[in-house]
């Protein structure tokens, strides 16, 4: 009776399985028990794939962005080509040079203490400072520069030439009123200047700017003597100039190093007007520039630099002045 009892639960186990294996909606029961194929089991839900989308969306509306090439560039050994360096906005450029100068004047002043002589007496009205006066012919001269970069292109740069020289002697034929070879003249010169500068060509290889601005220049002659006690007893010449210039100036580059130290050639040309008077500043050179790391540089250079300013207050009174000769200067660049 057991027996007969279990056979009929076995029978109706297999049958069920077999019932329920059918309505799988699969090719086989190891299909069925296998899972999902792989490409469906890896798709999301629905509402899963349109926040997927918005993702996608939302990355597509990123802004692009472009390659623009840097206002300033630094120099790099792999450029493999000649590269001048740039000095970064708001930087300071410090300046000194030493001129080893030809120093030239003549003076007209007819009405003067040592004038009255030449013109009363048939002599000449110029005064060579040097012949006539004892000036030295030759003198270094010193002048400093500072300079300000406001804009990549602009840049305020202001410069001062101070000098004084001495000479003693006298020429009893074109001097009178106890002047002679006792005789002595102090030469005062203070040569200033402020420049804004426009660089319209500034590229890897040249530089090209023009520059304007306020040019003074303040000269004094002390003339003393036997006859004075103090310079400030005896008779002077003195005068002021108040003039604007306008000129260009031209760096190019000759050689860069494999440790980006360059080799240029710069040229710069002023020319002075106003005030009934004429001048100029002219400079040629070359420059040698060393990197210092940080945006700072550092340079040396030498040439030639020729200055000069005439003033012509009428045919009784005039000044003419001249110095031109060889120059060394350094500079950082900050």
């Amino acid at each position: 009776m057991l027996r007969t009892k279990l056979s009929t639960l076995l029978v109706c186990m297999a049958l069920s399985a077999i019932f329920f294996a059918t309505s799988v909606s699969a090719y086989s029961i190891r299909q069925a028990a296998a899972g999902p194929p792989e490409n469906v089991a890896a798709a999301p839900a629905p509402d899963q794939q349109d926040h997927a989308k918005a993702k996608v969306d939302k990355i597509q509306k990123v802004r692009p962005i472009y390659k623009v090439r840097p206002q300033f560039f630094a120099l790099s050994p792999q450029l493999g080509e000649c590269c001048l360096p740039v000095p970064r906005a708001k930087g300071w450029e410090l300046e000194a040079q030493v001129i080893f100068a030809r120093i030239k004047g003549k003076v007209r002043l007819s009405n003067s203490y040592w004038g009255q002589t030449s013109w009363t007496l048939g002599g000449q009205l110029d005064q060579d400072l040097n012949g006539d006066w004892g000036i030295p012919d030759h003198s270094p001269v010193g002048s400093f520069s500072l300079g300000y970069r406001f804009r990549p292109k602009w840049s305020l740069r202001y410069s001062i030439m101070p000098m004084e020289l001495n000479g003693s002697g006298g020429n009893l034929q074109n001097f009178g009123f106890g002047f002679g070879q006792g005789s002595r003249v102090k030469w005062q010169r203070l040569y200033q200047r402020i420049d804004l500068v426009y660089d319209p060509i500034f590229n890897l290889r040249s530089r090209v700017g023009v520059f304007a601005g306020y040019t003074r220049l303040d000269e004094k002659l002390s003339f003393g003597g036997t006859n004075w006690s103090a310079w400030n007893t005896a008779p002077t010449f003195d005068h002021q100039l108040n003039m604007a210039m306008a000129g260009v100036e031209f760096e190019r580059c000759l050689k860069t190093t494999r440790f980006s130290n360059t080799l240029s050639l710069e040229c710069r040309a002023g020319v002075a007007f106003l005030d009934e008077a004429f001048g100029s500043d002219l400079m040629t050179g070359l420059r040698y520039t060393i990197p210092l790391g940080a945006g700072r540089w550092g340079y040396v250079g030498g040439g030639y630099r020729y200055v000069t300013f005439k003033k012509g207050y009428s045919d009784f009174k005039q000044i003419d002045t001249s110095l031109e000769g060889g120059y060394l200067k350094m500079a950082f660049i900050f």
